[in-house]
């Protein structure tokens, strides 16, 4: 009694178990980036703080990043890491220091190569005296491409602050300072080509030296070897700032009237200048502005090449509403104007974030009192913004939830924003994440890093994360399923527990769901033209079953086998028709439905197809949905498409089939749901599309599995007459033992298809060649004994015509 008992407990425990395998909705991710915004990338977790962060694009899809570094108690250091495309960090493991020398390294700025390295500039003082300017080269590989230590661009007397660094043509740099050594804070740059060769005079060239100081300098590329330079300038005595701008030529010499020219001298404190180039060898500039003395407001001012200012005298404000506008910061809108996003308080009681376009005719391009990028309870803080293509990317930290967190929008250059509204959350983390740096991923989306106390050390290390232009971490976290897999015979799923459910299960519900409601066609239907274009019909789940996998010689619809191929062929089975370019096409026909009814994560659809080893694919740069619509085309129009590598599409769609594969381990039963296997990041053949996402048709979920005929029943062979397969389907009620067997007129037995075969309930189909036999009328009889020996036996006839 006592062994009965345990049994059955052990039998309990087991279900159970079961039970709750069954209703995991998701799983653990792979490593790289993460679709969650609770687990991200950790770049540096060193002891001691990690801070300062700053980053630029790799040009291959991920980011280069320095940053200021407490590691070991030691005096500020700078360090580098480049992140990959798929989240990996490719140098050494906690970064690679800049210099080894003492002393501190301090305000770090940093720009791409282009070719997967970046340019770091830094002020330093390892003389121990004061701080002097100092550059270096990090290649793709992580190589100190300068002398060690770096190159020295001033080490004038007197300290050089806060360094700014902008690309130039020919893969040069241009780097603009304040430099103590007369005294007050003037304004001094350095061009630097790849070499590490000065051009211009050491110790840089002055850009402005008049009276108090200059300070606080930005700089932007003028687009013919030059630069233009903005400051905030004390030169009016009255203790508070101006800004003004300077040209410098690409020989180094000013452009404009010596010290520069005032972008505004209104009242008060105009100050936090920000700049941008406007196409035409002059530049934008964006500041912060007190003229109000009850609040400040972001103003722009455009000065065109030759010095001149053409809005009107002391700049434009970009959003004139009574609030206080903190920490502009820009990107160039890639047609001569900017876009500009700032916090902003107008509700009263905390700061949100806004934004605004604005062109170089001073005309403001989105709302007039700029454009609400989030608006949520909380502060919303330290807004950083950049342009990849045809949108900005903008990330900010959030106090909506109560502590820190970083969050994101991407707004196209018309205004709409195309995440969720008040923006997506790119880490929630525990404790705080705060002054989020991104670097766009030149595919409309970004790599953001930030410094994070998440570990509870109570010291803060640096940590990123990727998200893509669909506005989803990672790219987002897929599934798909293959051909093999697809063509399981789907488990019944019981009162009682049985066995878990597998792809046939999944292939079942999408029908079941009433995705192809009116079947599942392969090719284009041409009516019109039947006599010369062929495409295949599949009416049910049941005939996809029995049709996959396809492996067969990759073919348009020009021919089946030997014979042209003309017209709609229905239900093949793979004696019939047998083509790998078909098989993986309805495979991804069914993924794409598995994603739309959400079985799958959504938008698998939405995905482009990009094989950068081979821009000349025809497939290259169509959404997935696009993608089996032009594959259809492919098959059935194969005369449009003369020379097509109908054995590269089959190579691609199965690549795309198998791009999110995976055992089946985590499912839900009611709503079927599986969980993702992998992140569209850790692929390089598939990209977030930048187009809205399409519009997916409202699927009503069927309960269980689809509808099938009940009963015992022998269908009519299709096509009827034939010459010289046919198929033959049945429907048996009940798991039976089935003969089926084929008579001609004579009563003789010809053939034996099926003889006391043990079949499951449902729908079964035996494809008929009759190759050897003569034409005329023939009979095909099945006989069905059922395994419960309290029902009787069933027999069913039809009769068929075989024509030569």
């Amino acid at each position: 009694m006592r062994f009965v008992t345990t049994f059955f407990l052990l039998v309990l425990v087991l279900v159970l178990v079961l039970v709750l395998i069954l209703l995991v909705p998701t799983r653990a991710p792979a490593q790289g980036w993460s679709c969650t915004p609770d687990t991200t990338v950790p770049v540096v977790t060193q002891n001691g703080n990690q801070w300062n962060v700053q980053m630029a694009s790799d040009a291959h899809h991920g980011a280069v990043v320095v940053w200021q570094d407490r590691r070991n108690n030691q005096s500020d250091k700078l360090y580098v890491q480049r992140i990959g495309a798929d989240g990996s960090t490719l140098w050494a493991d906690g970064g690679i220091p800049l210099a080894s020398t003492g002393g501190y390294q301090y305000y770090p700025q940093i720009v791409g190569d282009g070719a997967g390295g970046a340019f770091v500039v830094w002020q330093d003082n390892r003389d121990g005296t004061s701080y002097d300017i100092y550059l270096q080269h990090v290649s793709a590989a992580g190589e100190m491409l300068l002398q060690d230590d770096g190159l020295p661009l001033c080490a004038a007397t007197g300290h050089q602050y806060y360094p700014k660094i902008v690309p130039s043509p020919g893969g040069e740099v241009i780097v603009a300072w304040q430099d103590k050594r007369a005294g007050n804070f003037d304004i001094y740059a350095q061009r630097v080509n790849v070499l590490g060769d000065l051009l211009w005079t050491p110790n840089g060239i002055l850009v402005c030296n008049t009276e108090f100081d200059q300070v606080d300098p930005v700089v932007t590329a003028d687009g013919s070897g030059g630069a233009v330079v903005a400051w905030s300038d004390y030169r009016g005595a009255s203790g508070f700032t101006d800004i003004y701008a300077q040209r410098v030529k690409w020989n180094g010499g000013n452009a404009w009237k010596q010290n520069g020219v005032p972008i505004s001298q209104a009242t008060n404190n105009q100050w936090n200048p920000q700049i941008v180039i406007d196409g035409e060898s002059g530049a934008l500039v964006v500041w912060q502005d007190r003229r109000n003395s009850f609040y400040d407001l972001v103003y722009a001012q455009r000065v065109d090449s030759n010095g001149t200012r053409t809005l009107p005298e002391n700049g434009t404000p970009v959003a004139p509403v009574e609030a206080n506008q903190y920490y502009p910061k820009v990107t160039s809108d890639g047609s001569g104007g900017v876009v500009a996003v700032w916090q902003d308080n107008r509700g009263g009681t905390d700061y949100d974030i806004y934004a605004q376009r604005m062109n170089g005719a001073g005309q403001m391009l989105w709302s007039p009192g700029g454009k609400a990028l989030s608006v949520a309870t909380g502060h919303q803080y330290y807004p950083q913004i950049v342009r990849d293509g045809g949108s900005c990317v903008v990330a900010w930290q959030d106090r909506r939830s109560g502590s820190y967190d970083i969050f994101s929008q991407r707004v196209d250059l018309t205004g709409i924003s195309r995440w969720d509204s008040n923006g997506v959350t790119v880490t929630n983390s525990p404790n705080d994440q705060y002054i989020p740096q991104l670097a766009g991923d030149g595919l409309e989306g970004a790599v953001l890093a930030w410094a994070d106390f998440k570990l509870g050390t109570g010291s803060t290390d640096i940590f990123a994360n990727r998200i893509g232009s669909n506005g989803l971490l990672a790219g987002g976290c897929f599934r798909t399923f293959n051909q093999d897999s697809l063509a399981k015979r789907g488990v019944r799923i019981r009162k009682t527990i049985s066995l878990m459910p597998n792809e046939g299960n999944v292939r079942d519900t999408v029908f079941g769901r009433g995705v192809f409601s009116h079947g599942l066609v392969v090719g284009h239907e041409r009516y019109d033209s039947s006599d010369h274009y062929g495409w295949i019909y599949y009416k049910k789940s049941y005939y996809i079953r029995r049709t996959l996998p396809q492996i067969g010689e990759s073919r348009g619809f020009d021919r089946k086998y030997d014979k042209p191929f003309l017209g709609i062929l229905k239900n093949p089975s793979l004696y019939r028709y047998n083509n790998a370019t078909v098989g993986e096409q309805i495979a991804l026909k069914l993924n794409i439905a598995a994603s739309d009814v959400g079985i799958t994560p959504a938008s698998l659809g939405d995905l482009k197809y990009r094989d950068e080893s081979n821009p000349g694919d025809r497939l290259n740069g169509l959404s997935l949905r696009d993608l089996v619509l032009r594959v259809d085309s492919m098959l059935t129009n194969w005369r449009a498409y003369p020379g097509l590598d109908y054995n590269q599409i089959g190579s691609t769609l199965r690549r795309i089939n198998h791009a999110f594969d995976g055992p089946m381990d985590t499912i839900s039963l009611r709503p079927m749901t599986i969980a993702p296997t992998n992140t569209l990041f850790s692929l390089n053949f598939l990209v977030p599309n930048t187009d809205p996402p399409a519009e997916i048709p409202r699927f009503v979920a069927a309960e269980g599995l689809p509808d099938e005929e009940n009963g015992f029943r022998l269908a009519q062979n299709y096509p009827n007459p034939f010459n010289p397969t046919t198929t033959i389907e049945f429907n048996v009620a009940t798991p039976s033992l089935v003969s089926l067997r084929i008579y001609d007129l004579t009563g003789r037995e010809v053939a034996s298809l099926l003889d006391n075969d043990q079949l499951d309930e449902g729908f079964h189909a035996v494809d008929f060649d009759a190759n050897n036999l003569s034409s005329g009328i023939y009979f095909y009889r099945i006989m069905a004994t059922p395994r419960n020996v309290a029902e009787k036996s069933l027999t069913l006839v039809r009769k068929m015509v075989l024509l030569k």
